[in-house]
């Protein structure tokens, strides 16, 4: 694979697709959160495919432009957080799974289900081989931790330097005002082969800055891109608006020569006041198309509840960010 140079994200200039969101899901299955995302050139059949999880489970979803979406099927129930990672002719899906035996029994506590990163894989992105364990939160002290149990959440794997390397987010923390869960601290591990087993990094890549201007609520999901001379990412960090008197959050663009001292470059995206995205930004995905010479930046986002006699859900849905590279 042919990695682009950090220029191009130096030089990109982040605009919305659309004030509303791309995607969403009925009114009965109100969060569609963490995309994934495989371009028509990535795919076998030339078509756009996206991953992302609703409260039932991982769906897979189809697309002919990247934005009028059809759902194809659900494929892990009760998974969270796809990462789709191409590999040959070969498809694989990373996930991440909290349930000790896939629901059946529940509890509050996630270490005591058992949270853990799991990886499936496919030839056709149709038939997906059983999920297999990779990586499991009780491997990881929870001495390093503070804000919350070590829930693992949002794995994605990157080639680098001759190895695998895996990154997740580990420790849950809440929003003090919106009760938004997200994680505390970005980690990784690595390994020889794609499968495992990984060798954990004990220290956190990012963790909760309190004198930190974007960063001192939480870390929350960061989507790492390798770049031809660095490593890229963006990250949907979460602060304190002293203003609004509310938590907040940002799309940072991050920057790292060796893909574990991250820099921020600059401020992609900061949520709005009002409509379907000003509750808290969650997620996202980041894909360069070459032809177009831009970026194509899918992110979940949902709204603050309106106020009233009955509570209902939060709703989240998909948005867009594009990244036209500047000459």
């Amino acid at each position: 694979m042919r990695y682009i140079a950090w220029e191009k994200f130096e030089k990109a200039s982040w605009y919305s697709f659309t004030d509303n969101y791309v995607q969403n899901t009925a009114w009965y299955m109100p969060r569609l959160s963490d995309p994934s995302i495989l371009l028509p050139s990535e795919s076998p059949d030339g078509m756009w495919h996206l991953f992302s999880h609703t409260w039932v489970g991982i769906e897979h979803f189809i697309s002919t432009s990247g934005l009028n979406w059809t759902r194809r099927r659900l494929l892990f129930f009760r998974g969270h957080s796809p990462f789709i990672f191409k590999e040959g002719s070969m498809y694989y899906l990373l996930f991440e799974c909290h349930d000790r035996d896939w629901g059946s029994e529940k509890a509050k506590d996630v270490t005591k289900k058992g949270s853990r990163i799991l990886l499936s894989s496919s030839s056709d992105l149709k038939s997906w081989s059983d999920p297999k364990i990779i990586l499991e939160a009780e491997k990881i002290s929870l001495s390093s931790y503070r804000g919350g149990p070590c829930r693992l959440a949002r794995p994605q794997l990157i080639c680098w330097e001759g190895k695998y390397r895996l990154y997740f987010g580990a420790g849950e923390c809440r929003m003090f005002d919106s009760r938004q869960k997200t994680s505390c601290r970005l980690m990784c591990a690595e390994s020889r082969y794609l499968e495992g087993p990984y060798k954990i990094n004990e220290e956190a890549l990012l963790t909760i800055e309190p004198d930190s201007e974007y960063m001192n609520l939480a870390v929350g999901a960061v989507r790492v891109y390798p770049c031809a001379d660095a490593v890229a990412a963006v990250e949907c960090a979460y602060y304190y608006d002293k203003k609004k008197d509310r938590s907040r959050s940002v799309m940072l663009l991050l920057k790292s020569s060796d893909g574990l001292d991250f820099q921020v470059a600059k401020v992609m995206h900061t949520q709005p006041d009002e409509g379907w995205s000003s509750r808290a930004i969650t997620s996202c995905d980041i894909k360069y198309m070459e032809g177009e010479d831009s970026f194509y930046c899918y992110y979940s986002a949902n709204s603050r509840p309106e106020k009233g006699i009955l509570k209902l859900p939060v709703r989240e849905a998909l948005g867009l960010l594009l990244g036209k590279v500047r000459p």
